[in-house]
């Protein structure tokens, strides 16, 4: 399909490759009261389930002006748009959400501010993921413990509901280890824009990351980050975990 936008039809790189339309939405974003045209786009090769070539394209409604914003997650499963305010000014920012990985459970979610005329790229969740560290310890009697490294604060997950073949796996009859055991918090999986903690109106949002246990499969329980947005810069002001 071919939407009319020069950087995907002249491109060497995209002339084999089919162009396929992730999302589109229609608002009024760069500052007139003409409606402008927000794509996520991305190329496709035969019956392949990865896109490649993500971008973002704002078009103008007052000009035709089309541009273009690459995505540091350039391949993914698929994507989407969100548009709320998240910085609080009264003007729409825009989230991109590509679902990534090698089976897309995993989200990776970029937001490119309004600056009137234009967006700017001004957050990603890798930021997030950079920043909060957790620690992830099986514990005797049929517990865990997930440690914030940032803040040194710890929650206990119950394990004793838990399938017996499971808890075999790990636990003597004593409910002792029969050996150490870690877990991991994995990269975000979900994204979710909220109406704002601390302001009259915008948003903020949410990133969920699950809490991994023996393997890929074994979910024990999700970290929530609630995010706020002040003056382009990003701080966390809860961090919820939960079974």
């Amino acid at each position: 399909m071919e939407y009319g936008i020069s950087g995907y039809q002249t491109d060497y790189r995209f002339m084999k490759k089919e162009v396929i339309q992730l999302a589109h939405e229609t608002v009024p974003l760069t500052g007139t009261e003409q409606v402008d045209q927000i794509y996520l786009l991305g190329t496709k090769e035969d019956d392949n389930l990865i896109y490649s070539d993500i971008a973002l394209v704002v078009e103008n409604g007052a000009t035709g002006e089309k541009k273009f914003y690459t995505i540091p997650t350039s391949k993914g499963m698929g994507g989407g748009i969100d548009l709320v305010d998240f910085t609080h000014d009264g003007l729409l920012d825009v989230g991109v959400y590509i679902f990534s990985g090698g089976t897309g459970s995993q989200v990776d979610y970029y937001i490119f501010f309004n600056q009137g005329k234009a967006v700017q790229l001004g957050f990603s969740n890798k930021l997030l993921e950079e920043k909060l560290k957790f620690q992830v310890t099986y514990l005797p009697k049929y517990q865990v413990e997930i440690k914030n490294l940032n803040t040194n604060e710890t929650t206990i997950l119950d394990l004793s509901r838990r399938s017996s073949d499971y808890l075999e796996a790990i636990y003597d009859t004593q409910g002792n280890l029969k050996n150490p055991l870690l877990g991991v918090v994995a990269p975000v999986s979900d994204s979710n824009p909220i109406n704002s903690k601390h302001y009259s109106q915008g948003h903020d949002l949410i990133l969920t990351q699950r809490i991994l246990g023996r393997s890929h499969n074994d979910t024990l329980g999700y970290v929530q980050s609630y995010i706020g947005f002040d003056e382009g810069k990003y701080y966390v002001y809860r961090t919820l975990i939960s079974q």
